[in-house]
């Protein structure tokens, strides 16, 4: 069984961040990034690790459009973005939402935009995770639009342009100001706000009125570009506080009004910084590609004051955008952004060293955990590879392959959505193609 150490203090938090979901969520829903803790970990037992050489989806979607979004699942109700591309060349975005059998509830567009902003040979098409809560939906397209829908209707109720309202910076590659792969972020819900991080001279951050999206506080004291990863809740000394990994650095700002409480040199890099950070009692780990490296922040609380000391920093593990998963004092993810050196690692939080790397058995791609496996989707072949969540190396216990891959890929793009369990099953999509496999253990 999966077993997660978190300090006694934390649960108060986890308590917190559980309702700041959605009071009408199940447990073994996933209403956001990541799922309901933004850990990548499922709390589900009971589910499978082998699988049957002819293992199939219990259902398929074949219109999702073109992008990388995961879906978030509430009562088995998939939501999840995608784009088409128009007569003219420019794009539609739209979020679907997707019944208990498959089929589609409703489509709704909720922005548009041109040709030009994103480079195509990695893929057009939102990145981003809906976020479901209190009967809405908050997503953000690849053009920097943040909008609000009914959750059951699909109706948009409120939108604002995070260039164009809050003087939003993203960081291109190699610190050019280009729009390289659009807007990744996804947003946070956090009881009546969203919070967001639109970067630049006016402030990092934002909170918005879930309600009305109304602005209730930008950073003004952070002003970096954002990056491609997304924001956390954390508590460090009583002081509730959003988490966020920027272009530049580490950084984290008090919930209430955005007031910059601390900031830490972590590895970092020109290119693209994409996953998402991972507090841990009053800690904070961070990994990023292109050869940056992995490192570990110590934050403590001294009066009115907060301290983040850097504890390590190395390139145990430097993580693209397959994500990494803790558990029970070990990070477990793909460093490396080419197959040539790459390799799947269980590294100690604590020293950062490595307890074991292999790179045969499967290549690159995304992770969560449930049940005491991990789930390894494989971004070269769409094979799902489960293995034992145990440091005492790489214990493969089953795979199998997505029934067809997408005629929509692009030049260098993969299969990047990350996979999804929720009630018992397991979503794998690849752009257009959206897979739901039951994978409840056979009574």
């Amino acid at each position: 069984m999966l077993r997660l150490k978190r300090p006694l203090w934390t649960a108060t938090l986890l308590t917190t961040t559980l309702l700041i979901i959605s009071a009408s969520t199940h447990a073994a829903d996933w209403p956001q990034w990541q799922g309901p803790n933004r850990d990548s970990i499922s709390a589900e037992t009971g589910l499978r690790s082998t699988f049957p050489e002819d293992f199939k989806p219990v259902w398929s979607f074949k219109d999702c459009g073109i992008g990388y979004s995961a879906p978030a699942v509430v009562d088995n109700i998939a939501y999840l973005l995608g784009a088409d591309k128009q007569e003219n060349g420019d794009y539609v975005e739209f979020v679907l939402a997707l019944d208990p059998s498959g089929k589609q509830l409703w489509k709704q567009e909720v922005a548009h935009y041109k040709e030009g902003i994103m480079l195509t040979k990695w893929g057009h098409g939102p990145r981003s995770t809906p976020s479901i809560a209190d009967g809405r939906l908050f997503g953000l397209g690849a053009n920097g639009d943040l909008f609000a829908l009914d959750q059951n209707s699909g109706k948009l109720l409120w939108k604002a342009n995070l260039r164009e309202t809050y003087g939003s910076m993203l960081s291109g590659a190699r610190g050019k100001p280009e729009n390289t792969w659009g807007y990744c972020e996804s947003p946070l819900v956090d009881g009546n706000h969203v919070i967001c991080t639109p970067g630049g001279e006016q402030g990092s951050v934002v909170a918005l009125e879930a309600a009305t999206g109304k602005l209730v506080w930008q950073s003004k004291e952070l002003t970096d570009r954002c990056s491609y990863s997304s924001t956390v809740i954390a508590d460090f000394g009583g002081v509730k506080q959003y988490v966020v990994l920027t272009a530049k650095q580490l950084a984290s700002v008090r919930a209430s009004d955005g007031k910059l409480l601390w900031t830490a040199e972590v590895p970092v890099n020109e290119v693209a910084v994409i996953p998402t950070p991972i507090v841990t009692g009053n800690r904070v780990y961070t990994t990023c590609d292109y050869d940056a490296g992995c490192g570990l922040v110590e934050v403590n609380k001294d009066g009115d004051q907060f301290t983040a000391k850097v504890l390590y920093k190395n390139k145990t593990m430097s993580n693209h955008h397959g994500g990494v998963v803790l558990i029970d004092g070990k990070i477990y993810g793909w460093t490396g952004k080419t197959t040539s050196r790459g390799r799947w690692v269980c590294q100690d939080l604590e020293t950062g060293e490595s307890v074991w790397m292999e790179g045969r058995a499967a290549p690159a791609g995304a992770v969560m955990a449930a049940a005491g496996h991990l789930y390894c989707f494989t971004q070269d072949d769409g094979v799902l590879v489960c293995i034992e969540a145990t440091p005492k190396g790489f214990k493969e216990t089953g795979r199998f392959t997505i029934p067809e891959r997408t005629e929509k890929q692009s030049i260098l793009g993969k299969v990047w959505a990350r996979p999804v369990i929720s009630n018992g099953r397991l979503y794998l999509r690849d752009q257009d193609l959206l897979f739901c496999y039951d994978i409840k253990q056979d009574t």
